[in-house]
């Protein structure tokens, strides 16, 4: 007797003996809650509950739990009074958007389905930023139609440029994708810096090159016959270049003789060509890049061919922490497998790591939903077989100091609330993320039957809400989506993955429903503070370009608490956006940032303001603002106009710099990318000695404009006028050199590098700056009087009286002094638009004596050093 066979044989008896406990309560329940939510006007039985009769719950709760479960599925809290959301939940406010955003022309299939399994597997999406613009675009694989609907018929695939603004475009020269489509992934495949696509579908796969926002396919690829499912991109052996792992799922051939026919699938009784048991496996595929645009197959050779498995998903995830991707792999009615990675070979540890499960299995996830610093792993399954959670154990073998660490998990689905809703559901595509920021990463999951509805003619698949499991806090999921009726709606959904796609901060969602459309569910619930990521990687063979931290494990701390994130996804046949999204809770700023990339290098960045998009680069120690372009939708444009105007009147008129900074900031929420609004944005937060907020304001317009020199200038202002270290200057003096190399003849910056160096005790370097002001303007009044004071400094006390001189020259013949500069005046106007040790040149009372003009300078440069 086989493992297997002896696997079916215990399923079945203790189903069998479980189902006399649960039978009543399962029908009962049924009636109480009639299944009108899958298919209006359907008469025949709900399938759910059908196998809810059938089958008892593996490791089930007490009744009353179930109960309670069962019925948040079938009822609308929405209008019952006396629901309520679990303690502490928020509410599940995801909004669809989806004709909104100009999505709605896309079709997932066309005409009637002919009842074969190549047709009922769904389709999938890929977020990611084609263009470099800083907004995630969308690509959708399509079903295209039925297996005897001619090419020229297929419904294509489609890429939507995503505008800003919450809109998306379809770009119309992508090539034509006429394909009976599966999965979709993005991956720099060449190193050149922009995002290529891989395409996978039924008899196909497809590799698009990406050439600066326009798209040609990789004839070279090869594009090899078979049922291709899951794509997932993933240096395994760190040579710097992407290889591709493609699941293969069944050797599908269709027969007219197979029709009519029916066969057994865990025990029910399904349509011969939609049982994936009728057919075998096929195996799956690793193609190595060579980092010079070619890729040769090597998933025999490695071991990863697993040719007994009926593959849909892969996932690259470093699981035992050692820099070296493994990899996961979800296979239907056969063993998982997970294959750790031991310097670019390979070694099949899912048995002993206690993942090796024999289900259903379609949808992947991996995160850390327990804050343990180690990552968890998510796997959907079919019916009634409850989805796994499987928690990893690595963080608390290393904390034993038994020098153990070989990987292991434990299921903990049913302990964790996902074991018993999931019961009647047959889920597909899954995403951890942390959708109200709270520091607690949740998991939202697509479902929908692959069982045909009896009733309906052609054929209907049975349609299944989705799930939306809170995470609190890391001890009980609840499934709120219920509360929600985009959501709660029956679909037959499959792809599902999740992106922040209006730049807003929090995780928004987009699902796949077969034989409909795509939804695009946008995050509007209430939330914590935040940050998010774009990695830019080194790649060894082109060191002038940056990747896209394929791979990099990130640990943000705030505080004591960990926050881990892994730029790898792939769930069921879809990818979710590269950028890395924390949820911070209440902490205003990430404390500090570790990341490891793939190659080994390990960095730390600190203090990270909440609330922001940072643009972290391999090796350089400094973060980024990461800013987003985008044009403002004309209907805006009277209002953002309204506020402009209002915010310049409040800080020019009326002074008030907070009334400014207020108005600035809507006119920015209409229009992110205008470079006044973000200018005098910060103006008024220096103004209300706010420096950084102002700096990040700064490094926001230099990110937008690389070439606005007044960004530049002023946020090394800022930075020499609040530093309270030789280091600070220093930066300050990085800071201004920028704004040099863009306008070598500025005065103004002449002059603040002059007074940084003289701040600095550099005497030589601050005559260098102030007298080339001088030379370029000879009105530079503020220049002549620190170079007034240089020269009293070096002891030549007659020319420094000369200088002076010079500034009154300079300040004309009306000018009249204003008199002597105090500590209080210095802390007033540091942060106005002028030197920081301007005040005291134009506080300066004429006296020609230098140690009475020079006095009050003398003394704050003193405390300064």
């Amino acid at each position: 007797m086989t493992r297997r066979y002896r696997r079916v044989v215990w399923t079945a008896s203790t189903l069998t003996a479980l189902s006399l406990i649960g039978g009543l309560a399962a029908w009962r329940i049924h009636k109480e809650n009639q299944p009108e939510e899958y298919t209006a006007g359907e008469t025949s039985a709900d399938i759910t509950s059908t196998i809810s009769e059938q089958a008892a719950h593996k490791n089930a709760g007490p009744v009353t739990d179930y109960r309670a479960e069962v019925k948040s599925r079938v009822s609308d809290p929405l209008l019952d009074p006396g629901r309520k959301l679990p303690e502490g939940a928020p509410a599940p406010r995801f909004t669809d958007v989806t004709q909104a955003a100009g999505l709605a022309g896309f079709r997932q299939f066309n005409g009637p389905r002919s009842s074969q399994l190549p047709e009922d597997m769904g389709s999938g999406l890929a977020w990611g930023d084609f263009d470099n613009d800083g907004f995630d675009d969308l690509f959708l694989v399509s079903g295209g139609g039925a297996l005897n609907l001619p090419d020229s018929q297929l419904a294509p695939s489609l890429l939507y440029r995503n505008l800003g603004g919450g809109r998306f475009e379809l770009v119309r020269d992508f090539p034509e994708t006429r394909i009976r489509g599966m999965a979709a992934a993005w991956g720099d495949y060449n190193n050149d810096g922009w995002l290529d696509l891989a395409v996978t579908g039924y008899d196909t796969i497809l590799l698009f090159r990406n050439e600066h926002g326009r798209f040609v396919r990789d004839r070279q690829f090869p594009s090899p016959k078979g049922f291709w499912t899951g794509a997932s991109w993933g240096d395994y052996n760190r040579d710097g270049a992407l290889d591709l792992y493609i699941c293969g799922y069944v050797k599908y051939a269709a027969s007219k003789g197979d029709s009519g026919r029916s066969t057994q699938q865990f025990g029910l009784e399904v349509p011969f060509t939609l049982n994936p048991a009728s057919y075998e496996a096929e195996r799956n595929l690793l193609f190595r890049n060579s980092g010079k645009g070619t890729f040769s197959e090597v998933a025999r050779e490695l071991g990863v061919s697993n040719p007994e498995g009926r593959s849909l998903s892969a996932l690259w995830h470093d699981f035992d922490g050692d820099g070296w991707l493994d990899l996961y792999v979800a296979n239907d009615i056969s063993e998982n497998k997970l294959y750790l990675n031991r310097g670019g070979k390979f070694v099949d540890r899912g048995r002993a790591a206690w993942v090796e499960e024999y289900r259903g299995s379609m949808g992947l996830a991996a995160g850390d939903f327990d804050r343990d610093n180690d990552d968890d792993l998510f796997i959907s399954h079919w019916i009634a077989q409850q989805y796994a959670l499987y928690q990893s154990l690595l963080s608390e073998q290393k904390l034993s100091g038994d020098g153990k660490t070989d990987l292991h998990f434990t299921e903990v689905a049913a302990m964790r609330g996902i074991g018993q809703p999931s019961m009647q559901s047959i889920g597909w595509g899954a995403s951890f993320g942390d959708f109200d920021s709270d520091g607690w990463p949740d998991l939202v999951v697509a479902n929908g039957s692959t069982f045909e509805e009896k009733s309906s003619a052609p054929r209907r698949l049975v349609a299944m809400p989705s799930f939306f499991f809170w995470n609190a806090r890391g001890d009980y999921f609840h499934d709120l989506a219920p509360w929600n009726r985009s959501l709660a709606k029956p679909l037959v959904s499959r792809g599902l993955a999740a992106a922040d796609f209006d730049n807003d901060g929090s995780l928004d969602i987009a699902i796949i429903d077969h034989s409909g459309g795509v939804r695009l569910l946008r995050n509007d619930l209430p939330h914590g503070n935040w940050a998010e990521l774009r990695l830019r990687s080194r790649v060894p063979a082109a060191p002038d370009r940056a990747g896209f931290g394929d791979g990099a494990s990130v640990t943000a701390w705030t505080g004591d608490v960990p926050l881990r994130r892994t730029v790898t996804s792939a769930s069921y046949l879809s990818q979710d956006s590269r950028r890395v999204h924390l949820g911070l809770g209440a902490a205003a700023r990430i404390d500090r940032l570790e990341i490891r990339w793939l190659n080994g290098r390990k960095e730390t960045w600190n203090s990270l303001e909440a609330n922001r998009i940072w643009e972290i680069s391999e090796g350089e120690p400094q973060a980024r603002l990461a800013a987003s372009r985008r044009q403002i939708d004309k209907s805006e444009l009277p209002r953002f106009w309204e506020r402009q105007r209002a915010a310049m009147d409040a800080m020019k008129r009326d002074k008030d710099p907070a009334k400014a900074a207020r108005l600035f900031r809507e006119a920015l929420a209409l229009d992110p990318s205008h470079e006044d609004s973000r200018y005098y944005l910060a103006n008024s937060l220096a103004a209300l000695n706010d420096v950084p907020a102002a700096i990040v304001e700064l490094e926001l317009l230099a990110q937008i404009n690389p070439q606005s020199r007044r960004a530049f200038q002023r946020k090394g202002e800022l930075q020499a006028a609040s530093a309270a270290s030789r280091a600070q200057l220093g930066a300050a003096q990085t800071t201004l050199n920028s704004a040099l190399r863009l306008n070598s003849e500025e005065t103004g910056t002449l002059v603040l590098l002059g007074e940084v160096a003289l701040a600095m005790g550099d005497l030589a370097g601050a005559e260098r700056h102030l007298s080339h002001a001088c030379q370029a303007n000879v009105r530079a009044a503020d220049a002549w009087f620190l170079r007034a004071y240089i020269a009293w400094k070096r002891g030549a006390a007659q020319q420094a009286s000369s200088l002076l001189v010079s500034t009154k020259t300079a300040r004309g013949p009306d000018w009249k002094p204003s008199g002597s500069a105090m500590e209080g005046d210095v802390q007033r106007r540091m942060f106005e638009e002028s030197g920081f040790l301007s005040v005291f040149a134009r506080a300066w009372d004429g006296n020609s004596a230098p140690p009475s003009a020079f006095g009050p300078l003398e003394q704050y440069l003193h405390r300064l050093r």
